[in-house]
């Protein structure tokens, strides 16, 4: 999602991706690992898609860590992309393992972290490039973050605090990361 409103609003930022690599994005970041989690469904490794269940969630998480590892070597060192889209890639994989760390001992919000972190993103882009166009998904992003954190609770799959802490990483580790190494 974030490369594709770069691509639509700030190309120039994430040059050399194209339209016909970012569908290979999108199948190694989204498809395998949605393939990857469904199989472990099939063979009965997890009891749902929904994986409720914190020690159900580490293999998952550990098999999601291992593809955005791959592609961000294969996007930063083999197809070597550019700084911008480097970081972006490398801050996503080490929010990966930090969640899937923090699954070990407590559940948290990868719903919330993920949505927070393109949330962060974006607030960099706004702040380091006040006269791009980041403002207006931000002004989106911010509210599908709230949508998206509201149906959790609503939902009872998270409680406020696993919510908050969810926030806190994503947005903590993608803004920072971002602005302090763009």
């Amino acid at each position: 999602m974030t490369f594709l409103i770069l691509y639509w609003l700030m190309p120039e930022l994430i040059k050399p991706l194209t339209l016909v690599t970012l569908p290979f994005l999108f199948i190694t970041t989204f498809l395998i690992p949605l393939l990857s989690i469904s199989m472990l469904r099939v063979l009965g490794s997890i009891s749902s898609l929904k994986l409720e269940n914190r020690q159900e969630r580490i293999m998952p998480f550990s098999f999601v860590s291992i593809f955005y590892g791959m592609t961000t070597y294969l996007f930063v060192v083999k197809i070597q992309v550019n700084e911008t889209i480097a970081i972006i890639l490398v801050s996503t994989t080490i929010l990966i393992l930090v969640l899937t760390a923090i699954t070990f001992w407590v559940k948290i919000s990868i719903h919330a972290a993920a949505i927070s972190g393109v949330v962060g993103y974006f607030l960099v882009f706004g702040l380091k490039s006040p006269n791009s166009h980041a403002l207006y998904p931000l002004l989106v992003l911010i509210l599908a973050a709230g949508i998206v954190m509201s149906a959790r609770l609503q939902l009872n799959a998270h409680s406020p605090k696993e919510i908050l802490a969810g926030t806190i990483t994503g947005l903590g580790i993608c803004f920072n990361i971002l602005y302090w190494f763009v």
